[in-house]
């Protein structure tokens, strides 16, 4: 019986040192710096995207189960909730998005995030004057790693750095 007891403890310990070795491999396999650019990438794009005025390429760097989490208004769960927010929006304004900067990206396995500045005007496209929608904007974003191992945005948190104005 000690000698069966024995036999089960080494193939525990043989077991647990390739699962951990296997872990290791793993781990030292990803590429972070490819993530962090892909992600910056993707934020490009998103910019991009947004001047265009194409919704669907906006909407294509969001994974289905996304959340947007807008200054002032209730949060919007999912491509659908998002896309009845911002189709409106899309169609009747022409943006100007500039990221001004991105101070950070992480990447920690298949979460990722960015925290950024930027600011945005619209211009009616009916006619009429440009709007300062956000001279100095904020966003924290989480970004998730999709099954092809692409990156979508999970949740976009944004706010301003100018104090609202009294009325």
């Amino acid at each position: 019986m000690k000698k069966l007891h024995i036999i089960f403890t080494l193939f525990i310990l043989f077991a647990s040192v390739c699962f951990i070795f296997s872990c290791k491999q793993q781990i030292q396999n990803v590429d972070v710096e490819a993530d962090i650019a892909a992600i910056k990438e993707i934020m490009e794009k998103y910019e991009a995207t947004a001047n265009a005025g194409d919704l669907d390429s906006w909407l294509a760097r969001w994974a289905d189960d996304g959340v947007r989490m807008p200054p002032n208004a209730p949060s919007r769960s999912g491509v659908a909730q998002i896309t009845e927010e911002m189709k409106p929006i899309f169609e009747q304004f022409s943006a100007d998005l500039k990221i001004t900067s991105i101070e950070d990206a992480m990447v920690f396995g298949d979460i990722g995030f960015s925290r950024c500045s930027y600011s945005l005007t619209a211009t009616p496209k009916a006619g009429g004057d440009k709007i300062i929608v956000e001279p100095d904007g904020k966003a924290l974003t989480i970004w998730k790693r999709q099954v092809d191992g692409s990156w979508k945005i999970f949740i976009d948190c944004f706010n301003s750095n100018v104090p609202p104005s009294e009325k």
